[in-house]
């Protein structure tokens, strides 16, 4: 492709254009002058007119300016944010095809970069579509408090954002009002809710410990507040709030990882017990266990857990939330994972791994392979990554069942659990 090819494509200029799939996080794909460009809500099918808004060397990013032919698989978003907010991707498109796509994301993961070949089940929708996240994070700038447009830094001001709790959007305002009328350098606010007792845990982030004065004004507004760090300092209540996910209730403090869509939380769970067939003389371990969900879920069903994770918040949440569900057969390790995992001397029968998006390290799957469980449970929030990891496990291990679970609907997230059974098992 020369220079003479690129020549035809150029920024700012507006295109008319055919939409013929969508990648990985569900932007429209098309070809202007021979290069490939990416165009957020779009839909395959599509005719559209595009705005070239930036030129890679082997791509090209567009933004929609008209649809001049509609998918029949458009549905109007519900979001007045949508057009700008880079917080969701695929709330202009059908919610059964939204399941379709995240299916695909997966089974073109496992082909093209697992090389694997399996069957992916029908991803599992989520009881609820909105107001499913118990977990905002909001920049705050000149005023406004939001997200980032997509693909950039400019702040869209948000008053209501219809993935969240409500809760959290009630919040939100209470929150918006002080910055609103009050004189602050506050950058960053996370706001948690807890499903348990209904609690808002609060996380303020700002350039000023003058800010600390927002607090007289949450206290006094927010009825459900459990608790408010201020950089990273607990000034009100005791640090957490509690979750109740899968029969089991568990603290969850600001830094600690809990998954984002409690109902779905139970879904997902259940799915990676049921695949794993676990029996009492079992003896398991959780890599990158959190705040220890599944070492406490799988508790019951089996003889023994170990739980690492590196995160020392996470764990010390961990061994509370031990004592709260009244388990004596799990041990928590506070480290890097890689490194923990070779001074395990236990026979190891099944390993569940939910890691972070970059996935597991090479070394960790490496020591995984020496302690040769039967089964291992693979949780994943990102195909790619995961697809990679499998390929490494490939020569020992069998994949016997991906299934997609929509932790994060109207978003082209997807949430894995994979079953690798030991090959001659």
């Amino acid at each position: 492709m020369g220079d003479n090819m690129l020549g035809t494509i150029k920024i700012d200029e507006i295109y008319e254009t055919k939409i013929t799939a969508l990648e990985n996080e569900g932007k429209g794909v098309c070809k202007v002058g021979g290069m490939v460009v990416f165009v957020p809500k779009t839909l395959p099918g599509e005719k559209v007119r595009i705005r070239i808004t930036e030129i890679k060397k082997n791509f090209a990013r567009g933004k929609l300016i008209e649809i001049l032919e509609a998918s029949d698989k458009r549905t109007k978003s519900r979001c007045p944010y949508y057009d700008e907010c880079g917080g969701c991707d695929l709330r202009h498109q059908e919610a059964k095809e939204n399941l379709k796509f995240k299916k695909e994301k997966v089974e073109n993961a496992l082909k093209r970069i697992g090389k694997i070949n399996v069957p992916v089940e029908e991803t599992l929708s989520s009881y609820k579509e909105d107001n499913y996240r118990n977990k905002a994070s909001f920049k705050v700038e000149n005023n406004k408090t939001g997200f980032y447009e997509e693909g950039t830094y400019r702040l869209i001001d948000i008053k209501e954002c219809l993935l969240c709790e409500d809760d959290i959007n009630k919040a939100l305002n209470i929150i918006r009002r002080y910055i609103e009328y009050n004189e602050n350098e506050i950058k960053n606010i996370t706001i948690k809710y807890g499903n348990a007792l209904n609690e808002l845990l609060i996380d303020i982030e700002s350039n000023s410990d003058k800010d600390i004065r927002v607090l007289d004004y949450l206290t006094t507004n927010l009825g459900k507040l459990k608790t408010v760090i201020f950089n990273d300092k607990i000034v009100y209540g005791n640090g957490y709030i509690k979750e109740l996910t899968n029969g089991l209730m568990f603290n969850v403090s600001s830094k600690s990882f809990f998954q984002v869509n409690s109902i779905q939380t139970e879904k997902l769970y259940k799915t990676a017990i049921k695949l794993a067939k676990l029996n009492k003389e079992d003896v398991v371990l959780d890599l990158y266990c959190g705040t220890g969900t599944i070492t406490s879920i799988v508790a019951e069903h089996v003889k023994k857990v170990i739980g690492i994770e590196i995160v020392e918040d996470a764990i010390i949440d961990a061994k509370e939330n031990l004592k709260i569900n009244n388990i004596n057969n799990v041990r928590f390790i506070c480290g890097d994972a890689t490194k923990e995992i070779t001074k395990i001397k236990e026979r190891i029968d099944v390993i569940f791994v939910d890691p972070p998006r970059k996935g597991v390290d090479r070394k960790a799957i490496a020591v995984m392979k020496k302690l040769l469980p039967k089964k291992i449970i693979y949780i994943s929030c990102n195909p790619v990554t995961m697809a990679r990891d499998l390929s490494y496990l490939n020569d020992l291990y069998e994949v016997k069942k991906v299934v997609p679970v929509d932790m994060f609907p109207n978003t082209a997230h997807v949430e894995c659990v994979t079953l690798l059974v030991q090959k001659g098992e």
